[in-house]
């Protein structure tokens, strides 16, 4: 692996364990109500992880990362199309997509408005856009930079930034709050300013965590415990944001 900024390219908490599993499984419930068979992009693809499932139930997925690792791993571990390439400048033609995800990428975009016109570009005429971002600035911390943020976003922000791409707001809702929100600062955090410091290899504690957060028994035990977040869904606070973004119908002249 390449280093990259501050950690190991795919070595990121925030590609696994029970906050990331949370998140999409959100994105996957709104996947679903794109029509079975409909070709959808993600991007970054990462891991695979999403492109996977949404594999898994029926869809055709296209994947695209800035990354050269992530394309590789994909097309080792998978058999979902993976190029390399930047969300600002996405080599597809107008309207290829049905449906294009994007969980966790726009924050870490200097042009983000550019990647959000070209999911827009990219999508079919009533194509749906599906992507989660961190949420509210208030919240920023070492976290952010470990990760190689740029921003985090109010729900206003986030749908001006696709309302002005052309799309049109079917769902904006932030997500995490209190019990993911309590996990990130007793946990996430703690947890991202040791391996900011340490390098997972030459750190026990920090490999007993990377394993904990592969066992799917714990994983699905949290998980759990989130879904008590569901209860304060109505509250316009949490440190994540989902919006579900549509590409209008064009009438004829």
């Amino acid at each position: 692996m390449t280093k990259s900024g501050t950690h190991a390219w795919g070595t990121q908490a925030e590609m696994f364990g029970p906050r990331h599993e949370h998140r999409l499984a959100m994105i996957v419930r709104e996947v679903d109500r794109i029509p079975k068979g409909g070709r959808v992009l993600d991007g970054a693809i990462g891991l695979g992880q999403l492109a996977g499932r949404m594999q898994q139930r029926g869809y055709r997925v296209v994947g695209i990362d800035y990354a050269f690792e992530a394309a590789l791993h994909v097309k080792r571990t998978s058999t979902i199309p993976a190029i390399v390439g930047d969300m600002t400048r996405m080599p597809f033609l107008d309207g290829a997509f049905d449906g294009v995800t994007t969980g966790e990428t726009l924050e870490h975009l200097d042009d983000d408005a550019s990647a959000a016109r070209e999911i827009a570009r990219v999508l079919r005429d009533g194509g749906t856009s599906i992507a989660t971002v961190p949420a509210l600035q208030s919240l920023w911390n070492a976290s952010d930079v470990y990760f190689e943020h740029r921003r985090r976003y109010s729900a206003a922000q986030l749908q001006s930034l696709f309302k002005n791409a052309g799309l049109e707001i079917a769902k904006s809702t932030y997500w995490g709050f209190p019990v993911v929100l309590t996990y990130d600062t007793l946990f996430l955090l703690p947890m991202n300013k040791r391996r900011a410091r340490r390098k997972v290899d030459e750190d026990a504690a920090l490999q007993s965590v990377a394993r904990a957060g592969r066992s799917r028994v714990l994983v699905n035990l949290v998980r759990a415990v989130f879904a008590v977040d569901a209860l304060f869904a109505w509250l316009p606070f949490g440190p994540g944001l989902l919006l579900v973004g549509r590409k209008g119908i064009r009438r004829g002249d």
